[in-house]
């Protein structure tokens, strides 16, 4: 059976369009179920929505317009607000009406004779031509209940058949709240839009049968964003104060400016400073990588481990680029580091860069203590050569000091011999 079919046995094709007189005061306020009335083993009819009629009362005004928005993604047109009144005296509302999506009549655009036409045609802005439909539902909040005291469902414009073009219409093309919860763990993770759209497809089956577009997505998104705009350094201190009491380890600093904005930044967890203990032989150090959004330089500490693969070795934000805020940034590292300064950095041409790194003697003196300032000394940790042989050499040029010292450790066994005198008489 059709929807027109259902449709007519709610209310009779004579009667389409009534005014409806308000009943006496009920207590009920639960508004009713869709009914089958009777039919059953039709799933098209079970699902449904009853079409609004006289006895049927809402406990709230967003719960009429669910069901006014339900029925209506089922007959084929989409709803809008015509008008909300509320009370001068308490300031709720008591009237409203919801009408159809082609209700009202067409905008007329004046032509402005001072303007030329352009050569190339304009892209049109609205599709959706209004007809001026008669379609609507009016409410009136009564004795805590809000009751329906007009509907006409007739249309002058041919109805959406399919229930995947209904889905384009504005006022169908919403989120629903589980969506909502699933998009921001995907959001927090860092997905693009169009992979969240192929993740919601998946789940229901098909691009057609999700109720929302790529650009709703992209909206919602964005809305994410404007929430977290001015709370973002907040939430980013409170998620290290979370990973400090989880590790111990973990260290992080930063710097206020005189209006308490966050001016430099810098943090490395504790895999990082073991690593670093063991891979301090050659640092890469970039401050051109990569900015956020308040235009903050990334500064990253890129090292290599004994396969050859980069390890980040700490990071930080920095206001501007200026000798000052690597120096901030070169004296945290060493902090983090217990004072143990790389022995070789490689960085750009940098005039800044290079100031706050010729700092680094007086930022290791400040903060080592004495007993550990013959241990940094990078004179002490330059590799010695074991033998004349040239493949020693080229290692040499290849390897870290640290993969030096075990290359040698090998060849030295392997190449080593022992000498014994030989009776010559025997």
């Amino acid at each position: 059976m059709d929807n027109a079919g259902s449709t007519s046995r709610a209310m009779s094709a004579d009667r389409a369009c009534t005014e409806i007189t308000l009943p006496q005061a009920s207590s009920a306020q639960t508004p009713p179920t869709a009914q089958n009335d009777g039919i059953e083993g039709n799933a098209e009819v079970v699902s449904t929505p009853q079409a609004p009629r006289a006895d049927m009362r809402f406990d709230t005004l967003e719960d009429a317009q669910r069901h006014y928005l339900a029925f209506a993604r089922r007959r084929g047109f989409g709803i809008r607000y015509n008008y909300r009144k509320k009370s001068e005296v308490t300031g709720e509302y008591i009237r409203a009406a919801m009408v159809c999506h082609k209700a009202g009549h067409q905008a007329k655009e004046k032509e402005d004779t001072q303007k030329p036409k352009p050569v190339v045609p304009e892209r049109m802005k609205c599709s959706n031509i209004r007809t001026d439909c008669p379609a609507r539902m009016a409410l009136k909040f009564r004795d805590g209940a809000w009751l329906v005291t007009e509907f006409c469902d007739d249309h002058n414009h041919p109805l959406l058949k399919k229930w995947s073009l209904t889905g384009f219409l504005r006022s169908h093309r919403d989120i629903p709240e589980e969506d909502q919860e699933f998009l921001k763990i995907l959001h927090t993770v860092n997905m693009d839009t169009s992979r969240m759209m192929q993740v919601m497809a998946t789940l229901y089956e098909s691009v057609e049968g999700v109720p929302y577009t790529p650009k709703d997505m992209a909206n919602f998104r964005s809305k994410l964003r404007a929430e977290n705009k001015f709370v973002d350094m907040q939430n980013t201190m409170a998620y290290f104060e979370d990973l400090k009491s989880r590790d111990k380890d973990f260290y992080y600093r930063y710097k206020l400016d005189d209006e308490d904005r966050v001016q430099y930044l810098f943090w490395v967890d504790s895999a990082a400073r073991r690593a670093y203990k063991n891979y301090n032989d050659c640092i890469s150090f970039d401050a051109t990588y990569m900015t956020n959004t308040y235009k903050m330089p990334f500064a990253p500490f890129i090292g290599i481990n004994n396969h050859g693969q980069s390890i980040q070795l700490g990071c930080g934000f920095l206001k501007n680029e200026l000798s000052e805020s690597y120096i901030w940034l070169f004296e945290s590292f060493l902090i983090a580091m217990d004072g143990v300064a790389p022995v070789n950095i490689i960085t750009d041409q940098d005039g800044a860069m290079r100031a706050g790194i010729e700092k680094y003697a007086d930022i290791q003196a400040k903060i080592m203590k004495a007993e550990k300032k013959q241990e940094a000394d990078s004179s002490l940790l330059t590799a010695r050569s074991w033998s004349w042989h040239p493949i020693e050499k080229q290692m040499e040029k290849l390897y870290t000091k640290n993969i030096h010292t075990r290359f040698q450790y090998e060849m030295s066994y392997t190449m080593s011999y022992n000498i014994r005198q030989v009776d010559m008489e025997r």
